[in-house]
């Protein structure tokens, strides 16, 4: 494309030199009506020139930069840390969407067939995503993050209870397995696809994972035992294993064990007394889910709802970047844990 806005620019610059012959504005001089000069008129045409060579220098930076689908928005998250401005990261599942009810559109086809890699957590929460990607043909790097880091698959769908575990997928919510394992293997991948930006993306990384080291810390101060002697927690979504255990929290219970499947009248009965025994007073829920189930357990038990979110949201600045979103989290956690009361006996 460089060499496309070159020629372009010399032929411009041929077409109207001092040199070159007047032929074709000849007419306009003879007429009668009035109008600018040739002179004026090849001063504009040579401006229009260079704005389509400047156009064309633009599209071939943009043509030269490494395009990456990823099927959600965390992966988006800690790729945009590592890879800078060298990557053009698009995400399948918009923001306020689940991944077990996503339907991919033509266009997102499209993106998936133009990308040079493509991204997904594995596990089976979007295992969709990687049929997806399989269908667009040869020459589409495809990488799981599961595969990535060498972990067993385990099935995590609307089908099946979640497996909790090391095979959680909910990985990404412990920001010290994505400083020692989630940032380095996707920065490795990156490497893969864009040798050239190996250095950019090892200083990234490095700069990263010095962020991270700083969050965990502040996280655990706001969740600390110190700060919030309880730590039980009743959440809509099975998706905090990871920073439940990292930071010493414990799930009472869940309110959908499966996306989609709402409790039956005996389970919703168990839950509300799970709910007062345990003495908690809020319901975590997420953006992805309609609240209203969670908002009528809390509101039987006493309680009170409050919003986490696994995934993230490029259009809200608290949650647009991995280290917001961790910090939403824990200041959620924070309050739902400060809302708890004395256990029941």
């Amino acid at each position: 494309m460089a060499q496309t806005a070159a020629r372009e620019h010399m032929l411009c610059v041929n077409r109207h030199s001092e040199n070159a012959p007047l032929t074709r504005f000849e007419p306009l001089e003879r007429s009668n009506r009035p109008g600018p000069s040739v002179r004026g008129r090849r001063a504009a045409l040579t401006a229009l020139c260079l704005l389509l060579v400047a156009g064309n220098a633009q599209t071939s930076e943009a043509a030269e930069r490494t395009r990456i689908v990823v099927s959600i928005q965390p992966l988006a998250l800690i790729l945009d840390e590592l890879a800078g401005d060298r990557v053009d990261v698009h995400v399948l599942v918009p923001p306020g969407a689940s991944p077990h009810a996503f339907e991919p559109r033509p266009s997102d086809m499209v993106r998936i067939a133009r990308a040079h890699a493509f991204v997904s957590v594995g596990g089976g929460i979007d295992d969709w995503a990687v049929r997806l990607a399989t269908s667009a043909g040869d020459g589409l790097t495809i990488h799981s993050l599961f595969s990535l880091l060498g972990r067993e698959e385990a099935r995590h769908d609307g089908h099946a209870h979640h497996e909790h575990g090391e095979n959680d997928p909910h990985l990404w919510l412990d920001p010290l397995q994505v400083r020692d394992a989630i940032a380095p293997a996707l920065a490795t991948a990156l490497i893969a696809t864009d040798p050239a930006g190996e250095p950019d993306y090892r200083a990234h990384l490095a700069a990263f994972r010095d962020t991270l080291e700083e969050l965990d810390r502040e996280i655990a101060e706001i969740l600390s035992a110190e700060a919030s002697p309880s730590r039980d927690y009743l959440a809509f979504h099975d998706a905090w294993h990871h920073f439940a255990a990292h930071y010493g929290l414990h799930e009472v219970a869940v309110v959908e064990e499966a996306a989609g499947e709402q409790p039956t009248p005996r389970e919703f009965a168990g839950l509300l007394r799970g709910a007062r025994k345990a003495g908690v007073g809020a319901v975590l829920i997420e953006p992805q889910f309609d609240p209203r189930l969670a908002e009528t357990l809390g509101a039987s038990f006493g309680g009170t709802t409050v919003l986490v979110d696994p995934l993230g949201d490029p259009n809200d600045e608290a949650r647009s970047t991995y280290a917001g979103l961790l910090r939403f989290n824990a200041r959620a956690f924070r309050v739902a844990l400060d809302a708890n009361r004395t256990p029941a006996p």
